[in-house]
């Protein structure tokens, strides 16, 4: 059975975000928190303070390339709950610096999550529109 989230705007927007539950697979603590959803992103990552306030425990250092170069950093597990507890995914996480001055945004959301559905994103009538799909329906081409 396939899981949706859509986000509107009513405007065009230059970034997506929506609410996002993150779960310390461990000790079962969550947090509600913001993701900002980032195709330019190949993993997701975490930001230090919302690690704190789950209470994780490094899983390992690994390496990742950013716009500031390349930084060894904290690697976690955590489950994401997206939409109302309607698409639950584990996946990987690396920490990352604070994403907005409040710390409101707690959560990046890269390629390796958007890249297990669909995933789109329009324009019409000056209103942006995020769509995400899990599992992927079949191929989606504005040509055909």
């Amino acid at each position: 059975m396939p899981y949706s989230l859509t986000r509107s705007y009513d405007c065009i927007t230059d970034s997506i975000i929506t609410s996002v539950e993150v779960e310390n697979t461990v000790t079962g603590s969550k947090l509600q928190t913001e993701g900002i959803w980032d195709t330019g992103a190949t993993g997701s990552v975490i930001t230090k303070s919302a690690a704190v306030c789950l209470g994780l425990t490094p899983e390992g250092i690994v390496k990742v390339r950013g716009v500031h170069g390349v930084k060894e950093v904290n690697m976690y597990y955590v489950k994401i709950i997206l939409d109302n507890k309607n698409i639950v995914l584990k996946t990987r996480v690396t920490e990352c610096d604070e994403l907005s001055s409040s710390n409101s945004t707690g959560m990046l959301i890269g390629m390796d999550v958007i890249t297990l559905g669909d995933f789109s994103i329009t324009n019409f009538g000056e209103q942006t529109v995020m769509s995400f799909r899990v599992p992927s329906l079949g191929k989606v081409d504005f040509t055909d």
